[in-house]
């Protein structure tokens, strides 16, 4: 039988066959093959529609002590082995300070590090708004962002002191709909005010910050049958188009609709009470949780998989319903400590290990860390790597595919 001339395979022909690649290993060794082969991967319409089959994959993560790579047998190895000998996660190429100011990670999105590093000390009064930079690590690129105006700065009164010793939040808004430029990148920078919480919204389109949202507590809280007064929201998760913090004195949680830029406040699933939570994309557009939880009379440990049902029309709804409870090695201590899209990451030793007392920014040697991933896809634990040091809040990272990121962020 003959075989089709490969000068009939037209570009429409070769994207679809591509498109059928289930690793994103294997598509960079495709556009490795050739020069034609690299200029249909590398574009942009062409990895819009991949992402949407194939979810980047979770490459490893970072913390206080930079990125740790997901190390065999964890199937995202080699890219992982890949990125991290090709990157640059010491930021070296980020401005250094005269007066020791070190930069912090304080978000991971799209293959992006937002890192702040906090102003230069101008008396007793506290500057709220850090200094900003949006990293491409592969590509040893960045931008740094204007400072917040003065006249949307006024907006701020009397800020709350959040975590690093920061008093404002920043973090990297998701690349929307199909068509947009992959190029560009969007900012918020949110602070908790005794009174009200303000949002503010950088473009790197227009190189300009805007007021995007602003709500007093008393009107967040309204008909809650609480108090007013600022409650304190922490753990910044993103699923399906919302930023979630959980509150920690109720079984609540802020909510931030990036699309409409709104606050609101939701329920806790009953399932997910005063646990440890992660909220995750549970596929077909919905949005999950899994919460830890020991059960006290046997000293088992599980994790408890639910899924918010959306109502007919496509809105949200309160109803949850627990999808799957999935058992855990006995003998150990479990603690969620970050999460994004469908991938969370926990953090996993013995139970004789005691970690009381030891700070996130300790250089003490700690044995017997294990890190472990879990995919909402097949809700399977995956050893990612071992740690020597205590973390409390990792960012994972994930990048598609490595070698063909843009030349610019």
């Amino acid at each position: 039988m003959d075989m089709a001339s490969p000068a009939l395979l037209t570009d429409d022909l070769l994207s679809d066959i591509f498109l059928r690649l289930a690793e994103p290993a294997d598509l960079v060794r495709t556009a490795a093959a050739c020069v034609p082969f690299r200029r249909l991967v590398a574009d942009r319409a062409f990895l819009r529609r991949y992402r949407s089959l194939h979810p980047a994959p979770l490459l490893g993560f970072l913390d206080h002590n930079g990125f740790h790579p997901a190390l065999p047998p964890h199937a995202s190895a080699p890219a992982a082995r890949a990125v991290s000998l090709a990157a640059d996660f010491s930021f070296s190429f980020l401005p250094a300070s005269s007066t020791g100011r070190g930069w912090v990670v304080r978000d991971v999105r799209d293959g992006r590090v937002l890192l702040d590093r906090s102003p230069e000390d101008r008396g007793d009064e506290p500057q709220v708004f850090t200094e900003i930079a949006v990293c491409d690590p592969l590509h040893r690129r960045c931008v740094l962002l204007p400072p917040v105006p003065v006249d949307l700065a006024t907006a701020v009164e009397h800020p709350l002191r959040l975590e690093f010793d920061r008093w404002c939040e920043p973090f990297l808004v998701p690349h929307g709909a199909d068509g947009e430029d992959e190029t560009s990148f969007e900012v918020i920078c949110m602070v908790q005010c005794k009174a009200k919480l303000v949002a503010f919204a950088f473009s790197s389109t227009t190189g300009e910050w805007r007021a995007v949202a602003s709500m007093a507590w008393r009107d967040l809280m309204a008909g809650l049958g609480v108090s007013s007064r600022s409650p304190t929201f922490s753990g910044r998760q993103y699923a399906r188009g919302c930023f979630y913090w959980v509150m920690d004195w109720r079984d609540k949680l802020l909510v931030l609709d990036a699309g409409r830029m709104e606050f609101s406040i939701a329920d806790v699933p009953p399932s997910c009470h005063r646990r440890q939570i992660a909220v995750v994309e549970a596929g077909e557009g919905r949005v999950g949780m899994l919460a830890l939880r020991d059960h006290v009379a046997d000293g088992a440990v599980s994790l408890h998989y639910t899924v918010r049902r959306d109502d007919a029309d496509g809105s949200n709804s309160n109803q949850w319903q627990v999808e799957k409870i999935i058992p855990l090695d006995p003998g150990f201590r479990y603690y969620i400590r970050g999460a994004m899209e469908r991938y969370t990451l926990l953090l996993r030793f013995p139970e004789h290990l005691s970690l009381a007392g030891v700070h996130v920014s300790s250089s003490a040697v700690i044995e017997d860390l294990e890190c472990f991933s879990m995919d909402t896809k097949t809700l399977q634990l995956e050893r990612v790597c071992e740690l020597n040091h205590h973390i409390m809040r990792a960012y994972v990272y994930t990048n598609f595919p490595p070698s063909l990121s843009p030349q610019s962020i």
